[in-house]
């Protein structure tokens, strides 16, 4: 029997094995033991999020750190991940129809990689360690029939490994769509969702225009924000990751959490709409919205911020909300209290800076002292510069109405990006 024949005899022999696993009560483990029992060397199944699906555990390598890590972590890490990004071996398998040969400085034995596809899509891929023997060339058909026996099982059992958490993804999609597929069973879905978070929600929307994607794909960079909050859940949805954040007490939350989700969001240039707290998780879509409009109200108002919390802006949504549709936003302008005009007027005319000083007043609660030292001058300065405002506007300050009509109109000023003169 000559070699050609013997490799094809030997290919025969693998696909009816696997032919007959995958026809009995069979699991990804179960083609894993006939891939590790014909390629004579470990191998694991990763996602795209570089998560582990399954790996051999007959052969410990214990001297390559990139198997290590995945041994131990059961995936890899941002900075091997990133590493591989920067090396092009995401692009390449992106672009690989048939599992290749591949080597590089960051792990000691070459691999073999192979992608697994189910309706089209690159759900996973399988890594093949040269760690007991050298490769040779019918290795890469092994692992082609593997890559098809491997996508078949994840189809034939509807990806038990990893369904709760796609089925889970699935349904928030629906959700945040406001048309969840199957009414009849929505209930008990929302009742075991909602039993895998804690008693406060909210909704974090991420924009990722400014996002490099060169260091990481979509899914991973979804999973590495999850790790940032103690409880949530993710989904990819329109061009965005929107998590849904749960938490016992949301002052630790925003205080504690927050602030560590704030960091990764700005080394990785993202930028972050928060909605108001909720209870339920039904009402998911309508918060949602409120998280993007904070991202779009935020970023139009707060350039130098990178993370918007929506009840930061309902004001300025009440606002944006009473013009027409294409209307021009300036046309606010005639809402803005005479007093204030007036005193942009003198202001620009007379080098001082009275609508400032009325803005202190209004958003220091009326606070005399407060306001003083905000502005850096005297208590007594400030009471003169108060009654020159009262005298020059014909204002009554001690009304709750033209107070709430001032705080109001500063609000639209703030919209406008119309700046206060200052000395």
């Amino acid at each position: 029997m000559d070699m050609k024949t013997s490799s094809l005899h030997e290919q025969t022999s693998l696909s009816t094995r696997l032919l007959k696993t995958l026809c009995s009560d069979s699991s990804l483990q179960s083609l894993v033991a006939i891939g590790y029992e014909l390629l004579q060397n470990p191998f694991s199944i990763m996602d795209l999020r570089a998560n582990v699906l399954a790996i051999t555990g007959e052969s410990p390598v214990e001297d390559d750190p990139v198997w290590n890590e995945t041994v131990h972590t059961e995936g890899n890490s941002l900075q091997t991940f990133s590493y591989y990004v920067d090396n092009k071996l995401i692009e390449k398998i992106a672009e690989s129809d048939y599992p290749f040969f591949w080597s590089d400085a960051y792990s000691k034995y070459p691999r073999i990689i192979g992608k697994i596809m189910i309706d089209g899509k690159h759900i996973a891929h399988i890594i093949i360690c040269a760690h007991q023997r050298d490769f040779k060339e019918g290795d890469l058909d092994v692992a082609s029939l593997l890559c098809q026996a491997v996508s078949i099982e994840l189809q034939k059992n509807k990806y038990v490994i990893y369904s709760r958490e796609l089925s889970h993804e699935a349904f928030l999609y629906d959700l945040l769509e406001g048309t969840p597929k199957n009414l009849k069973h929505m209930d008990e879905q929302l009742k075991q969702l909602s039993s895998t978070l804690k008693g406060i929600l909210c909704v974090i929307t991420i924009d990722i225009s400014n996002w490099d994607r060169t260091t990481s794909t979509l899914p991973y960079l979804k999973d590495e924000l999850e790790l940032h909050l103690s409880q949530a859940k993710g989904v990819i949805h329109n061009r965005k990751i929107v998590l849904i954040a749960s938490f016992e007490n949301a002052k630790h939350f925003f205080a504690t959490e927050l602030e560590g989700l704030r960091q990764f969001i700005l080394a990785y240039n993202l930028e972050a709409g928060i909605s108001r707290p909720f209870y339920h998780l039904k009402e998911l879509r309508y918060f949602y919205l409120e998280s993007i409009e904070a991202l779009k109200i935020g970023k139009l108002i707060h350039t130098d911020r990178s993370i918007f919390q929506y009840e930061d802006y309902v004001i300025f949504h009440l606002i944006i909300n009473f013009t027409r549709d294409n209307e021009d936003l300036y046309s606010l302008y005639k809402l803005i209290h005479p007093g204030i005009i007036k005193l942009l007027d003198y202001d620009k005319q007379n080098k001082s800076e009275y609508a400032y000083s009325l803005y202190t007043y209004i958003f220091n609660f009326k606070n005399t002292t407060s306001s003083a030292a905000s502005l850096n001058i005297h208590r007594n300065s400030f009471f003169n510069r108060m009654e020159k405002i009262e005298k020059l506007t014909n204002m009554d300050l001690n009304h709750s109405d033209t107070l709430h009509y001032l705080y109001f109109s500063f609000k639209i000023l703030e919209l406008l990006n119309i700046s206060m003169p200052r000395i």
